[in-house]
C-alpha cells in the first residue's frame, strides 16, 4: 500500500471539503491578509521591484493598508520586468541557485517573459494541478492517463501516469490507441486548434472517441463555446452526464504560474446559459456583451486579483515560496471578477439557481486580450465573434483548420480563413462559411476562402506558438 499516495489524496479531499462549506467571505478575507506580506517581501528582496518601486517615489513602509495598497502600489507590465532587466535582478535577494525550471511566455506580444520554480513550487504546483483534477475529474476513483500536447516543451506537473508528446497528432494518437484500453478515463491537454486536428484526425483513423472516456483540457487560446459543443458533438459528450467527458479550460501565464484559473462543470454551465440566454448575459457581463467569456474560478490564497483600466487583470502572487513574486502585475487580459456571494446573487436574481457553483470560491470571466479586436465603419470586429460562428455550424466547423485573419484595407474588412487539407471550396461552401461566420458581426466583411497550402499565413500555423488573428 503506497500512504504516501494515500495520504496526498486525504489532503486533497481535506482541501476540497472545505472549499465547498467553508463561508466564501473567509475564503477571501484569507487572500487578502496575505497581501500586504507578500509586497512587502517583493519590495524588500526582489531588487527591480525595489529599483521600480524609487523611481515611483513609493515607499513601502508607507503602505499599511489595503486601500493604500490599491491606491499607491504601481501597476507594472510586462515590458516593465522582461526587457532590460537581468533575470538575477528579478529574483529574490537577486540569487537563482533555488532554480529548478524555467518557463517562457509564448512570446505573442512580442516580448518574451520567464518565470522560474524551485524544487518547492513544484512540489506545490503538482498538488495544486492534482486537487483540481481530482474536483473535476476525480482521479482519485478513475485510474488516469493523461497525455499532454502543450507546444513549446511545457510540462505539466502531476503524480498522475502521463505521456509527453508536444504537438504531435500522430504520437499522440498512437499513445492514446495502444493505452487508452489500460486506463478508465483520458485527460488530453493542449491548445484548441491542436485539439481539433486532433480529435478530427483520430476519426479519420477510426478511433470511436464515442466509446472512450476522454476529457480535454484546454489552454493557451480563448475558445468560444459553439467550439467546445462541436468538439463535444465529435466526441460524443453530454453534458448533463459528466462523469462521461468533460470539456474544460486552464489558464496559466509562464511568468505567475501555471493552473491559475480554471473551470468546473459548474461554471461551464454557467457559461452556457449565459451565451443561449440573453438575459442572463447582460446581467452578468453588460449590454453590449455578445461573446459569452470563459468562467473560471480562482484561488484567493494564492494571487490577489484585481481588474484594472479596461477590465484588465491584476495579479499579486502571494506565496512566500515564489522566486520572482510579481506583484500588481498586468496580464493584458480582459476579465470581470466575480465574488461567489455576488455570482450567487446574480443567478438567483435572473432564475438559475440551479446554476450556482458547489465550490466556494470567486469566479473571473476572461474575454481576450484588449488589443484583439479590428476597428472597421465606426465599429469593432473581434476574433472571438468570428470563432462563436464558425462552430455554430458543425458542417461549416469541419471543413477549417480553424485559423483565420482579419484584415482592414481601406477601410474595407477582410476575413481570411484557412481550409482543411484535401477541402476544395465551392459556392455552396462559401455560402454556408459567410453566414456562419459573420452571425454575430455587426459589420459586414468580405469571406475569403483558402486552400489548406495556400493559406497567406501558413508558416505561423504549426502548433507551436499562438496565432494572431488580426
Amino acid at each position: 500500500m503506497n500512504f504516501k499516495k494515500l495520504y496526498e489524496n486525504w489532503k486533497r479531499q481535506k482541501i476540497i471539503r472545505l472549499l465547498t462549506t467553508a463561508n466564501p467571505l473567509t475564503i477571501e478575507q484569507y487572500g487578502a491578509n496575505l497581501l500586504l506580506p507578500a509586497f512587502r517581501r517583493a519590495a524588500k528582496k526582489m531588487p527591480a521591484y525595489t529599483e521600480r518601486l524609487k523611481q515611483k517615489g513609493i515607499n513601502p513602509r508607507a503602505i499599511k493598508t489595503l486601500e493604500d495598497f490599491k491606491n499607491r502600489v504601481p501597476i507594472f507590465g510586462k515590458k516593465d520586468f522582461f526587457v532590460n532587466t537581468a533575470i538575477d535582478k528579478l529574483c529574490i535577494n537577486g540569487d537563482l541557485s533555488s532554480m529548478k525550471l524555467t518557463l517562457s511566455s509564448s512570446g505573442y506580444s512580442g516580448t518574451y517573459s520567464f518565470g522560474i520554480n524551485t524544487e518547492y513550487n513544484q512540489k506545490n504546483i503538482a498538488f495544486s494541478i492534482d486537487t483540481a483534477l481530482e474536483y473535476v475529474f476525480k482521479i482519485s476513483k478513475k485510474k488516469t492517463f493523461l497525455v499532454n500536447c502543450l507546444p513549446m516543451g511545457v510540462k505539466v506537473p502531476t503524480t498522475l501516469q502521463i505521456s509527453e508528446t508536444s504537438v504531435r497528432a500522430d504520437m499522440a494518437l498512437a499513445m492514446i490507441k495502444k493505452f487508452s484500453p489500460h486506463f478508465e478515463q483520458v485527460l488530453i491537454v493542449s491548445d484548441p486548434h491542436f485539439l481539433k486536428k486532433l480529435v478530427e484526425e483520430g476519426i479519420e483513423e477510426g478511433v470511436n472517441w464515442k466509446k472512450m472516456n476522454v476529457n480535454l483540457i484546454l489552454g493557451e487560446d480563448w475558445f468560444s463555446e459553439s467550439f467546445r459543443m462541436y468538439l463535444a458533438d465529435l466526441l460524443g459528450h453530454d453534458f448533463n452526464y459528466p462523469e462521461k467527458g468533460i470539456i474544460g479550460a486552464t489558464l496559466g501565464i509562464a511568468e505567475l504560474d501555471l493552473n491559475l484559473f480554471h473551470e468546473t462543470i459548474d461554471t461551464i454551465r454557467i457559461r452556457q446559459a449565459a451565451q443561449n440566454d440573453p438575459k442572463l448575459r447582460q446581467k452578468l457581463f453588460g449590454p453590449d456583451v455578445k461573446i459569452s467569456p470563459i468562467i473560471f474560478h480562482y484561488y484567493p490564497h494564492r494571487m490577489y486579483l484585481e481588474a484594472g483600466d479596461n477590465n484588465e487583470l491584476i495579479f499579486s502572487m502571494l506565496s512566500s515560496h515564489f522566486l520572482i513574486p510579481l506583484i500588481r502585475y498586468n496580464s493584458q487580459d480582459q476579465g470581470r471578477i466575480f465574488s461567489y456571494n455576488t455570482i450567487k446573487a446574480l443567478l438567483k436574481d435572473a432564475g438559475y439557481a440551479q446554476l450556482i457553483p458547489e465550490l466556494k470560491l470567486p469566479l473571473v470571466a476572461v474575454s481576450g486580450r484588449k488589443d484583439r479586436c479590428l476597428a472597421l465603419a465606426g465599429k469593432n470586429v473581434s476574433p472571438e465573434e468570428i470563432k462563436e460562428g464558425l462552430y455554430s455550424d458543425f458542417e461549416v466547423s469541419s471543413l477549417t483548420t480553424g485559423y483565420f485573419m482579419l484584415t482592414n484595407k481601406e477601410n474595407k474588412g477582410k476575413l481570411e480563413i484557412q481550409l482543411k487539407k484535401g477541402i476544395c471550396q465551392t459556392q455552396a461552401i462559401k455560402t454556408k462559411f459567410e453566414k456562419a461566420a459573420l452571425k454575430f458581426t455587426d459589420v459586414y466583411l468580405e469571406v475569403i476562402l483558402y486552400p489548406y497550402q495556400d493559406f497567406p499565413y501558413g508558416m505561423e500555423v504549426d502548433y507551436e506558438r499562438k496565432f494572431k488573428n488580426i
